[in-house]
């Protein structure tokens, strides 16, 4: 038997149940795990910064490899523009990486049509961890499943930007054209405007989710989910006719070859006072 005492609780991701032990993750399990594993099980030498999978334990959790690093506490501090960068070029390898991976599942997903790849569906602040300015890993893949690349970057944009709160339309607008560099497109204009949808069938599908049985769904309706999520939303569609005029007028001065001005996006100038919701 495993000695429950070396246990450690692990923060970051908001469903829950994630402890360390030593060198290790033990995490529960759902009906969607054999494909999580099958597919960290092909990304393993294809992608790096990723947990392997290890086996389970008397318990019947999974254990997967810890990943070193510091998660960014979005209650005090946002990301900085490097960690983006790094975030999101780490999301291109990710996809071309998936490239003729294929899985029955079920994946832990909403339908999602004319999916193009299996995406991690969940790259937030809280499931990642940075050395510094670089990522060092890329952990809770419960919500892996069949995506595409604009939807995956329209949740990255909701979490990392972060559009769930007002930081101003200008620091908003920069650090989405960060996103759409570091990818390579689609561009900003077309990953803002992916966001509400993305967010909302989100939050449709957590209720769903909740009513069939799904406990770290419920755990999320506990925090206040979907309706606190739900007023975020509200506020980022009045929020983006401004930002859209001023991604325009970026794009405008790109064309003409002339800089931005001004600040260059590092870290947001405005704290959001809570933690975006999954």
């Amino acid at each position: 038997m495993e000695d429950r005492h070396d246990e450690v609780r692990l923060e970051g991701g908001n469903v829950g149940g994630a402890v360390r032990v030593g060198a290790t993750v033990r995490r529960p399990v759902g009906p969607w795990t054999p494909a999580v594993h099958a597919l960290l099980g092909h990304l393993a030498g294809r992608l790096s910064r990723i947990p392997a999978v290890l086996g389970h334990d008397d318990q019947g959790r999974e254990i997967l490899s810890y990943l070193p690093g510091r998660v960014v506490d979005v209650n005090t501090e946002q990301l900085s523009l490097g960690q983006i960068d790094s975030l999101v070029r780490w999301t291109r390898s990710l996809h071309a990486a998936v490239a003729g991976f294929s899985h029955p599942g079920p994946w832990r997903y909403f339908p999602v049509a004319h999916a193009t790849l299996i995406g991690h569906n969940d790259i937030a602040p809280y499931n990642v961890c940075f050395d510094g300015d670089e990522l060092a890993g890329v952990f809770d893949w419960d919500l892996a499943g069949p995506s595409t690349p604009l939807l995956e970057l329209a949740f990255i944009a909701w979490n990392c930007v972060p559009l769930w709160c007002d930081i101003g339309a200008k620091d908003a607008a920069e650090r989405l054209e960060a996103i759409a560099d570091a990818y390579g497109g689609p561009d900003a204009s077309a990953i803002l405007l992916a966001v509400p949808a993305r967010i909302q069938a989100m939050l449709d599908w957590i209720l769903v989710a909740a009513a069939a049985g799904d406990e770290g769904m419920a755990n999320l309706m506990k925090a206040g989910e979907p309706d606190r999520s739900a007023s975020s939303l509200k506020g980022l569609v009045e929020r983006i006719p401004a930002i859209s005029r001023l991604l325009a007028c970026l794009r405008l001065r790109r064309a003409s070859g002339s800089s931005p001005g001004g600040h260059r996006p590092g870290r947001a100038t405005r704290r959001c006072g809570r933690r975006g919701f999954c």
